[in-house]
């Protein structure tokens, strides 16, 4: 295991949060990246990066903690964050990340119009909405007229950094390069940066062993989470497999059913067809022994010959001489 989580340390690069949150807490490194991504807000200076900053929009509400968190002189609020997996709820994560951004934008007292801008970022290690874009900014409009954006201080930057389409800025492509560990001109300043920052970043023991520590939770994390989901999995397959039983024993007890009222309905067409040969018999009979007294044949020979014909008990020809 200390073999393992030393080689993920040697071979982790900016794409991994942790090592991403420590580079990005120098201060000239962070200053430049925000320049990079926002060229046209001209920022000149920010408040020292903050990261792992813990918001909650109410006492009750799910805390958010921000990768790196600053302001600048101009008091925008800028989160930057690290998205190493695609969890499929990027839309919705960006929501409450921008309105946790956003309460810190609003002083008590102060008038609506005066709040601070908010821009919430995010590195994505995967295409961020699957529509083959390099970044997405996104701001709200009018459903009816598209174009008419919302100008209500909110940003949201996604940069879709395993993309080759290099749509951006040739600045800002060298970061997204060295975050996806792609070649890169060593002579950008940024670059250079980038890499005695990382090179400081590994040689801190104490951010090695925390690092090590956060991936063997990490890894439990995971190793919990996938017996849970196993779990969960067999209890669906389980309730599948007793909805297919109950199924299949409402269908027997139908088949057998069906099989009861068709024997019972091939009973009663039985009796039928011998009540029906019954009656003919009797009919045949009767006839027989008007045609033989007709004939002036005695009774005894008569009753033997029915008898005989028939199969006919004593008390059966009793009975038809009775009548």
């Amino acid at each position: 295991m200390n073999e393992f989580l030393r080689k993920k340390w040697e071979m982790a690069g900016l794409a991994d949060d942790y090592i991403f949150n420590k580079v990005m807490l120098d201060y000239d490194i962070c200053l430049e990246v925000l320049r990079r991504i926002l060229p046209d807000l001209h920022i000149k200076k920010i408040k020292l990066p903050n990261n792992q900053q813990e918001f909650a929009v109410a006492p009750d509400a799910k805390a958010v903690r921000f990768d790196i968190y600053t302001t600048d002189e101009q008091g925008n609020h800028y989160d930057i964050e690290m998205q190493v997996a695609d969890h499929h709820n990027i839309a919705k994560r960006i929501r409450y990340y921008q309105t946790a951004s956003s309460m810190e934008a609003y002083d008590k007292g102060q008038p609506y119009e005066q709040a601070d801008d908010s821009y919430v970022i995010f590195f994505c290690n995967f295409d961020p909405f699957q529509l083959g874009q390099q970044r997405y900014v996104l701001h709200k409009h009018i459903d009816e007229i598209p174009e008419q954006i919302i100008e209500d201080g909110q940003t949201d930057i996604l940069f879709n950094v395993p993309s080759l389409r290099h749509d951006v800025d040739p600045k800002m492509q060298a970061f997204l390069d060295m975050i996806a560990q792609r070649k890169v001109e060593a002579t950008d300043p940024l670059v250079v940066k980038l890499k005695e920052r990382m090179a400081i970043v590994k040689r801190n023991r104490k951010w090695r062993s925390e690092y090590m520590r956060r991936s063997v939770y990490e890894m439990d994390q995971e190793m919990r989470e996938k017996k849970i989901r196993e779990g969960e999995r067999k209890i669906r397959d389980g309730k599948l497999e007793l909805l297919e039983g109950k199924r299949e024993l409402l269908e027997s007890k139908r088949e057998i059913k069906e099989g009861q009222d068709r024997l019972k309905e091939k009973e009663q067409l039985i009796q039928e067809r011998e009540q029906k040969l019954h009656e003919n018999q009797q009919t045949i009979i009767k006839t027989s022994i008007v045609t033989m007294k007709a004939l002036n044949i005695d009774e005894t020979t008569i009753r033997k010959e029915i008898k005989e014909k028939f199969n006919l008990s004593d008390k059966e020809i009793k009975d038809y001489f009775a009548e």
